[in-house]
Order: structure tokens, then C-alpha cells, then sequence
């Protein structure tokens, strides 16, 4: 397969597209996007965004044997 420049800027706004959907439309999507903060002031602070993005992930992914991925 022959690569040139319009391919390389063309495959990563494709995956840009996905992001725009999922975010739009998030029933229909099988992914969902989380939001959080870079920096983090004191360590206590960091430990605190970490635990809620774990409860938030944990609430958020279901248990389905019979979908496929």
C-alpha cells in the first residue's frame, strides 16, 4: 500500500471522527471517555482523582458475556 502525506493527515481526523461520535452519541457506542485533571496540587489531592476515576470506571464498565469486542 502506497502512503503519502494526505493518508497520514486523513487516518488520525478519521479517529478524531470516532472521538466525536462517542461523545455525541453515547448509548449507541460501545466506549465511553473520562475526563480528569493533569496536575494535581498535593499527593492527597492525586489519590483522591485516582480513586474517583476507579469508582467512575467501575460504575460505568458492565459485565456482558455475550457481546463481542
Amino acid at each position: 500500500m502506497k502512503v503519502n502525506r494526505v493518508y497520514k493527515i486523513v487516518r488520525p481526523m478519521r479517529r478524531f471522527g470516532n472521538l466525536i461520535k462517542d461523545i455525541i452519541n453515547p448509548r449507541e457506542s460501545k466506549y465511553a471517555w473520562c475526563r480528569y485533571p493533569l496536575y494535581a496540587k498535593t499527593k492527597k489531592q492525586k489519590e483522591l482523582y485516582m480513586a474517583t476515576i476507579i469508582e467512575h470506571l467501575d460504575n460505568r464498565i458492565e459485565i456482558n458475556p455475550e457481546i463481542e469486542i
